[in-house]
């Protein structure tokens, strides 16, 4: 039964020319190829899929190549042309590798930006806190102004700003005293108010 079938696979493929053969082989493996190529470069989803399936259709096809030279050449060059097909499957296996590997930030960059978008807490032992009574004028100071703003017809966005900027305020008053991060807070609070307070006549 088997070699039946053996035998007529083998007269199917025999009786195809061999250049047909070969270029069918080599050209669906270029074909595979440069869509891929493709598609890295214009599809962020199959850039960053992974590559492996490519190294294995690479596998086959040398065996694939193997068999085709088999067909009409002798056992050692056959070896020898499914070797070169293979180191080539290989060198375009890099190929797509380094086209889909895209500029990442090193680790050190990454420790940089984590750090800087964390909140800035210092030990109280190091925290020089601004006096309570001068905080307090500042801040009765800011929160009136905000509270005369408020009553003005204001733009959407500004209306919104100043709503979240009462909330901070409110919640500086309650402190007392100050850490320096707080009270840089609060200069920034004042800036922008000064800045509404000129835009709306205040």
């Amino acid at each position: 039964m088997f070699t039946n079938l053996s035998e007529k696979l083998y007269s199917v493929f025999s009786s195809v020319p061999f250049d047909t053969l070969v270029w069918v082989v080599c050209g669906t493996y270029a074909g595979i190829f440069l869509l891929s190529l493709l598609g890295c470069a214009f599809s962020k989803k199959i850039r960053a899929a992974e590559k492996r399936p490519f190294l294995s259709l690479t596998n086959a096809y040398s065996a694939l190549v193997l068999a085709v030279f088999l067909i009409k050449q002798p056992f050692a060059q056959s070896v020898l042309v499914a070797v070169l097909f293979w180191v080539a499957g290989y060198i375009l296996y890099g190929a797509l590798r380094a086209a889909s590997s895209g500029k990442k930030p090193a680790p050190q960059a990454q420790k940089e930006v984590l750090l800087s978008s964390m909140p800035v807490s210092l030990p109280k032992n190091m925290r020089a806190e601004v006096p309570a009574a001068k905080t307090n004028v500042r801040l009765e100071h800011a929160v009136s102004v905000t509270e005369k703003l408020l009553s003005k017809n204001l733009g959407k966005t500004d209306r919104m700003e100043l709503e979240k900027l009462k909330n901070t305020l409110a919640v500086l008053q309650m402190k007392g005293a100050l850490s320096p991060v707080e009270s840089d807070i609060l200069n920034e609070n004042f800036n922008m108010l000064l800045k509404l307070m000129a835009k709306y006549n205040v």
